[in-house]
């Protein structure tokens, strides 16, 4: 990765080029939501990209166990093009000899880049308190190449950025660099960053299997639980079931056990759907993972499908709308199994 700045550096980057000869081009005039977006899922330091003509979908896997997603959709830009008949020029040079797999993936490109590093650069006028906290630190090796310019900008909260840069971002297909463009106060910095094919995608294919129980639940009432849960635990047990108590969520570790429950009470729960009553259980450090994403969020969508896989789907406000990070995670042991 490499940065540098001045006026002239814009003249060199394909942030600046006319759309129709880039592949994908977008601007932001105010980063705030793109850097809290992607902090959310920042648990690993590369992540692949998805890029469409809908907007960018940011994916990071670990232990073939958990998937998160970001869902960046057009509406958080102020300008976003992406060149469809380029795309499908390129991926048919790329796969001259397979046809592609259906519609979707004939219309979208797919990467792998270091999401840490695109945080960190995101955050270059913001100083060393802007840096992705709860993201795995030098997982770059510590020497990223960004010159620091904090002594311009005083730096606050992360997740409170004013959103004072604005950013613009291209990308002209497999084998080119990402690149970012910022602009603050009259200085201009340049940042590239090498992307990678990406590996093949784990499979935690959720809908595979029906849909057995769903809520919507306030996220201040999941916070609540997140905040009781035993550190020392290995695991952590999700039981919804029709009848009270109808949401439960308990811990067994060094410290004793720990469990909450909650009624179907309108000022905790928006909807409540079950079909079938299970218990499941997920490791405890790979549910934590999805934090930052809470935090944020208005609301949580929780689902389990009929084979125990779990996901977490929190809606996000944002300046234009609501936006939507995932968490998919698998069972550490399906219900079904134990009685075998």
């Amino acid at each position: 990765m490499a940065s540098r700045f001045g006026a002239a550096a814009a003249a060199a980057t394909a942030a600046t080029a006319n759309p129709e000869q880039v592949l994908f081009t977008a601007r932001l005039n105010n980063i705030r939501p793109l850097v809290n977006m992607l902090r959310t899922i920042c648990f690993r330091p590369r992540a692949s990209c998805a890029i469409n003509a809908g907007g960018l979908v940011f994916t990071v896997e670990e232990a073939q166990s958990i998937v998160a997603q970001a869902y960046l959709r057009t509406d958080l830009f102020s300008a976003f093009n992406y060149n469809i008949a380029l795309a499908k020029e390129q991926l048919a040079d790329q796969n001259q000899d397979a046809e592609p797999a259906n519609d979707d993936d004939e219309n979208t490109t797919h990467i792998a880049l270091p999401l840490d590093s695109l945080i960190e650069c995101l955050m270059l006028f913001y100083g060393p308190s802007g840096t992705a906290a709860g993201g795995p630190g030098g997982a770059h090796g510590g020497s990223s190449g960004i010159q620091s310019t904090s002594a311009m900008l005083t730096g606050g909260n992360p997740m409170d950025l004013r959103g004072a840069s604005i950013a613009h971002i291209a990308f002209n297909g497999l084998g080119s660099d990402f690149e970012l463009m910022l602009e603050e106060r009259g200085v201009i910095s340049v940042c590239r960053m090498a992307t990678f094919y990406p590996e093949s995608p784990v499979d935690l294919d959720f809908s595979r299997f029906p849909v057995v129980q769903q809520l919507i639940i306030r996220s201040e009432w999941l916070r609540d639980a997140f905040n009781e849960l035993d550190p020392t635990s290995e695991a952590v047990a999700i039981a919804i079931s029709a009848t009270a108590p109808y949401f439960r969520i308990s811990t067994v570790g060094d410290n004793g056990s720990t469990e909450m429950t909650y009624s179907k009470d309108e000022r905790i729960l928006d909807s409540f759907f079950c079909s079938e009553e299970q218990e499941n259980r997920y490791k405890l450090s790979l549910i934590l993972r999805c934090r930052q994403a809470l935090a944020l969020s208005d609301k949580t969508k929780i689902r389990v499908n009929q084979r125990g896989f779990l996901s977490f789907q929190f809606m996000i406000p944002t300046d234009a709308d609501v936006s939507f990070v995932n968490f998919l995670y698998a069972p550490l042991v399906h219900a079904n199994e134990l009685e075998h």
